[in-house]
């Protein structure tokens, strides 16, 4: 008599587990990075430079010597568009404006603005000097003359150095803080060390 062949024999012993494949796998968690810099909301950092054919001609800068007077000089300038310079900055904040006089001999070396220098001849000073408004910064470049019998250069066709200019916008609270400490504006290390500027 020939067995039927649809009968089915006890199941065998379970086989060993396959190898694992290296795309599934996950590796031993690494050591953690370093703490990186705190980061500030209050505050915009803007750095450029700026050569001569940048400078445009003409504006105005005046400072009122007396009541109902004042002294105007005509600028070569350069408008920076700052949308972080708002009302409330204007009115609560601060708007600090550095720049590099001499990167041929002091490449960092940030001043504040404005900056007046006597020229060699002595008859006039350099002035690098800043304006601020709702949304731009106006950077200004003219001569102011001391000696009536000296010759001033041309400033419309003056070939200006490339300077590199770095503003800084500061939110209210932080001016208030910065009032509290003592920081010197004047002095960028303090300034950039208070803010945690890089």
């Amino acid at each position: 008599m020939v067995a039927g062949c649809g009968k089915t024999g006890p199941a065998g012993p379970a086989g060993p587990a396959g190898a694992q494949g290296s795309q599934g796998s996950t590796g031993a968690t690494g050591p953690g990075g370093p703490k990186g810099p705190e980061g500030n909301a209050n505050v915009m950092v803007d750095t450029f430079t700026l050569t001569s054919s940048k400078w445009a001609w003409n504006s105005q800068y005046s400072l009122e010597t007396a009541p109902g007077t004042y002294v105007e000089y005509f600028t070569r300038y350069h408008d920076v568009a700052l949308p972080a310079v708002t009302q409330g900055i204007i009115d609560s904040g601060m708007v600090l404006a550095y720049f590099i006089p001499n990167p041929l001999t002091i490449p960092v070396n940030w001043t504040p603005l404005p900056f007046q220098f006597l020229d060699g001849s002595g008859n006039f000073f350099y002035d690098v000097v800043f304006q601020v408004s709702v949304g731009q910064v106006e950077l200004g470049y003219f001569f102011q003359q001391i000696n009536s019998a000296g010759t001033l250069p041309v400033l419309s066709t003056y070939t200006i150095p490339t300077y590199t200019f770095k503003l800084v916008v500061i939110s209210g609270s932080l001016t208030a803080q910065m009032k509290q400490q003592n920081v010197d504006v004047g002095n960028y290390d303090q300034v950039s060390h208070f803010l945690n500027l890089p």
